[in-house]
């Protein structure tokens, strides 16, 4: 069956995709049709460059970004002596480059264009802000020269991670309700010593 107006081909002997056209009938049936099963081209970063990148080359350049973003982040620990001593910036570089590395392979699962839809959600815009936001000035305070810029900048780390948790978190179903939940049971723990 050929599309007509706002119809839609149907499959044929030879087993072809069904493509839904554009318009009422088109959109209704896009709307029920659950994400996982449709097969949209978005205008994103990986159709341009790597249009045809299947899901285990994806879940790959996951693992490895996130892998040596991890490798980073602990390489960092071992400049904190350093940072402490009042000279963070091997410690703020080799962290950020950590986090940045592994938001990166986040894009492999994903593509940019739908993680910066993702990250602008109204549950995670403030968290996505507040991770980028602690990245850049903890880039920032650590090649500036000031007193005090080492504390500044491991509270900008410890800021990075906690954004991060909490960003996280978002993608888990009841996730920040248990972690809320969890630290009211220790702050009131805590608070009764």
């Amino acid at each position: 069956m050929e599309s007509m107006g706002s119809f839609i081909r149907f499959p044929n002997i030879r087993k072809e995709p069904v493509e839904l056209q554009t318009g009422l009938l088109g959109d209704v049936f896009r709307n029920i049709t659950p994400t996982f099963l449709r097969n949209e081209e978005e205008d994103d970063f990986f159709d341009g460059c790597c249009p045809r990148i299947t899901l285990q080359q994806r879940l790959f350049g996951w693992v490895v970004c996130l892998g040596f973003g991890l490798m980073l982040q602990a390489a960092s620990f071992g400049a904190v002596t350093r940072a402490l001593m009042g000279h963070p910036g091997r410690f703020a570089m080799l962290y950020t480059t950590g986090n940045v590395v592994a938001m990166v392979g986040t894009f492999f699962l994903a593509g940019p264009a739908k993680q910066m839809r993702r990250m602008s959600e109204h549950s995670r815009a403030t968290t996505s802000v507040v991770f980028i936001l602690a990245m850049v000035m903890t880039v920032v305070v650590a090649e500036a020269h000031f007193p005090g810029r080492a504390l500044l900048v491991i509270l900008l780390v410890v800021i990075q991670w906690c954004a991060l948790v909490w960003y996280t978190l978002s993608y888990i179903p009841y996730g920040r309700k248990v972690a809320k939940k969890l630290l009211r049971k220790c702050t009131s723990w805590c608070c009764t010593f």
